[in-house]
């Protein structure tokens, strides 16, 4: 029993001696200083008690020490610790009530009022015209004041890898080309960081021609070709309002009017802000940054940001006036990119059967990033030929301009960068992997020559069950000019195979100039909505449209179009079809059956004037989506060529987004109308979600579309003219549950309403949409911080029906891109 005893009495110990031991007094009276806060950072470890004594357990070198009406201490942490506290006066300590209540300061929040308010007319954007040059360097390395340790570091321990049997190592082929591919990396970061990215680039501007962007030179460490989808990367305050003053970040934040300084001749008004996570457990004196205010404008002058842990990183952006306009004059930026880890020896204690355990040593890795503007012009006559072609386009890619717009020259670790990571990345091929990574922003899978699109690997609909297939084309690296295409599918309910050919003729390598010919069979949902110049994003939100719709029609197509860009803002497609088509569901077209031969002629129009873009070798790249989106189709049938049909079909969507005090408001206005003689998939379906049988739970199923309605029956409703609107509010607050990420909430509502002028020639079950069909609804994104959204919609007005589960649809949303 003693021994037992012993043992517990030394656990105990042991647990109790290794933590710190704090003991805080006045220093005016030695009095013990009872409920003082100790903070690590951001964390509260602990309260004092009565006795002004704490123990805790910490891995930071300082604590901060907050008590009320004492003056803050920073202390070094040591086992054994007594820390004096300086009173405050009485005066001081009503100033520090107020400072740390865990609430916005109402003058702070009025001036930030002002300053939203003032955006547009302190922006350059309300000149008539201007120029501007900037260079930017990007590097990625360990902390710049740990770089002589860790070149120690590594040249002691390459020292001691030479003395190691490497017979004694047993590692699979993978482990040690992973193992060699590291040391190779190790070595070249001896004497150069681990990245480095020089940009010079110009800046336009002009209210009658728009933004032109043009990077004069760049270089990038490790590649011979330019990452074109990288070059319009902005890690800038550019343009740009820091996310902590976003008024739908409000809530976020807490702001305090700290002081009133003359900054560069200036009054300055310094507001200083901090992230609201547990306010019980926060130092109520750790503060994220400060932002300083022009009194007098009302500009934003001054923007600093730490991160919430120390060392993590932070942000310095800086803006001058210049008549009367503030512009970004420099910024620095650093923000932690994860650590390297190096085993140095191993552990002794270790229980038994467990296995060996190492000591470590740690060294942060770091992107550094300096932005500095220079050549300011001010309503300089502007030529609209500078404005031509795309928003970003590059003049020189070598680097070999760079010198001359350098602020200062490089050290002799970053100019030994490009040499060793140059060398780096062509032994390993690393080029042609990060390739691969480009191209998913455009929906394409990359290995080598072939791009695999994504939307055709499976889909689901109630006529073909799972579709699983493919989607290949060949790209740039087969040939510059000639990209053929195919892909092919198959439905597991219909038991067909489904397929089309094309090829794609470049015909300009400055702008979008494509001749396209190709063949389908396929099958297809009737009426649906033309969506010829969506982007991919776009058509994959669109991927399970169909998942409850069995109303298809199978369609034989030859056809070739013509795309061109006119501007960067403006597209227009060309496209001639000769078809076969038969209804794959019980239906009659007058007196003409259900299968007909079809020759049409389609022009479609897109419009986006705020769009960014520049051309890559694989095409055309929006960089950054911008608002009004308008797009077009007028189709044409006519009864020549073999023809049967003769008919006008146009439709148009307008999509519009913009921010205001309620948050985030996105509005769809669409509609479209058919004439002529054609049968029912050449006119509209009113895009219904929702299973027309609600047997089981599962058919109020949906997820999110751009235009359909989630509680409507899939091929019900359809009309020969026809419009609606949605629209959706993104509400001005977000707010977390689990984990680190935020949610929000979303609101919907939708309406839409149609008509059919003959509708006797369409002879199978449907409804004509010839009143005000509605739905509302709401969707948690990022549901409990998880990585998909759930939401639910239910049908409103004249369609409304006494059963619940008619009206209503859940809605699943998934967030794959973050």
């Amino acid at each position: 029993m003693t021994k037992y005893l012993s043992s517990l009495f030394l656990f105990i110990s042991v647990v109790f001696f290794a933590q710190n031991q704090l003991k805080v007094i006045s220093k005016t009276d030695k009095k013990p200083v009872h409920n003082a806060s100790v903070y690590c950072d951001d964390a509260l470890l602990g309260k004092t008690d009565f006795n002004g004594n704490l123990s805790f357990k910490t891995k930071c070198k300082k604590v901060e020490i907050l008590a009320s009406n004492f003056q803050d201490v920073m202390a070094d942490v040591k086992p054994s610790m007594e820390v004096s506290m300086q009173s405050l006066s009485e005066k001081m300590g009503n100033i520090d009530k107020i400072v740390i209540q865990d609430k916005s300061d109402p003058r702070a929040l009025r001036i930030l009022d002002e300053v939203n308010k003032r955006a547009k007319e302190n922006s350059p954007k309300s000149l008539d015209s201007y120029n501007f040059k900037s260079y930017s360097k990007f590097s990625i390395d360990v902390d710049k004041d740990s770089v002589d340790t860790y070149k120690n570091f590594l040249a002691v321990r390459k020292d001691s890898l030479s003395k190691v049997n490497k017979k004694d190592l047993k590692q699979t082929e993978k482990e040690k080309k992973d193992s060699l591919i590291g040391e190779d990396l190790i070595q070249a970061t001896t004497e150069s960081q681990l990245f480095l990215w020089e940009k010079a680039t110009e800046y336009k501007y002009s209210k009658s021609f728009g933004e032109k962007t043009n990077i004069i030179d760049n270089r990038m460490s490790g590649f011979k070709n330019p990452i074109y989808e990288a070059l319009a990367i902005n890690i800038s305050n550019l343009d740009r309002t820091p996310r902590q003053l976003r008024p739908e970040n409000r809530k976020l934040f807490n702001f305090y009017l700290s002081d009133t300084l003359q900054l560069d001749g200036r009054k300055t008004f310094v507001i200083k802000f901090k992230e609201i996570t547990d306010k019980k457990k926060q130092n109520p004196r750790k503060f994220n940054g400060k932002i300083y205010i022009d009194s007098e404008t009302y500009a934003l002058k001054k923007f600093e940001s730490q991160s919430k842990k120390q060392n993590e990183g932070d942000i310095v952006s800086v803006w001058k006036p210049i008549d009367g306009k503030w512009f970004l004059d420099y910024e620095n930026i650093k923000v932690k990119m994860g650590s390297q880890s190096f085993e140095t020896s191993k552990k002794d204690s270790l229980k038994p059967g467990e296995k060996s355990k190492y000591n470590k040593k740690n060294f942060g890795n770091y992107l550094y990033v300096k932005n500095r503007f220079f050549g300011f012009e001010i309503n300089k006559e502007q030529k609209a030929s500078d404005f031509k072609g795309y928003s970003l386009e590059m003049k020189n890619s070598d680097g070999s301009l760079l010198s001359q717009y350098r602020t200062d020259s490089l050290t002799a670790r970053e100019s030994a960068t490009y040499t060793k990571i140059d060398s780096f990345v062509e032994k390993h091929d690393f080029e042609k992997k990060l390739n691969t990574l480009t191209q998913l922003l455009r929906g394409n899978l990359r290995y080598k020559f072939i791009d695999f699109d994504l939307t055709k690997f499976f889909s689901y609909d109630k006529y073909q069950g799972l579709r699983l297939g493919a989607g290949i084309k060949l790209n740039e690296k087969f040939n510059k000019t000639f990209s053929p295409d195919g892909y092919f599918g198959y439905g597991f309910k219909d038991h067909t195979w489904k397929y089309g050919l094309g090829l794609d003729v470049k015909l300009s390598d400055k702008r979008t100039s494509i001749f396209r010919i190709d063949y389908v069979d396929d099958v297809f949902a009737a009426g649906r909505f033309s969506n010829h110049m969506w982007d991919m994003m776009m058509k994959f939100s669109d991927i399970n449209l169909d998942l409850h719709n069995s109303t298809f029609y199978k369609n034989q197509k030859w056809g070739a179009s013509f795309l061109y860009d006119i501007s960067n803002s403006l597209s227009v497609k060309i496209a001639v079809n000769k078809e076969k088509q038969q209804a794959l569901f019980d239906y009659q077209y007058k007196n003409m059956g259900n299968s007909f031969n079809n020759t049409s002629a389609t022009l479609s129009l897109k419009f986006s004037p705020n769009d960014k873009n520049i051309m890559t070798p694989s095409g055309k790249f929006t960089y950054e989506k911008g608002y009004p989106q308008i797009f077009m189709n007028y189709e044409k049938g006519f009864e020549t060529l073999g023809g049967d049909l003769d008919y006008h079909r146009v439709d148009a969507l307008i999509i519009h987004q913009f921010r205001s005090k309620l948050g985030y408001t996105n509005v769809k206005l669409f509609g479209g109308f058919s004439s002529g003689n054609a049968p029912i998939w050449k006119n509209f379906e009113i895009a219904g979600q929702t299973d027309a049988d609600r047997d089981n739970w599962t058919s109020s199923i949906t997820t999110p579309s751009n235009l359909g309605f989630a509680t409507m029956p899939s091929g019900t409703f359809f009309t020969d003219k026809f419009a609606a609107f949605k629209i959706s509010q993104s509400l001005p607050f977000r707010f977390k549950t689990f984990g680190s990420r935020y949610s929000s909430i979303e609101l919907e509502y939708q309406a839409a309403i149609g008509n059919m002028k003959n509708r006797q020639d369409h002879q199978f079950q449907f409804q004509v949409l010839d009143h005000y069909y509605q739905e509302a609804g709401v969707i948690w994104n990022r549901f409990l911080g998880r990585n998909f959204g759930v939401g639910f919609s239910y049908r409103l007005g004249y369609y409304q029906t006494s059963e619940f589960k008619d009206n209503f649809a859940v809605k699943f949303r998934f967030n794959l891109l973050n």
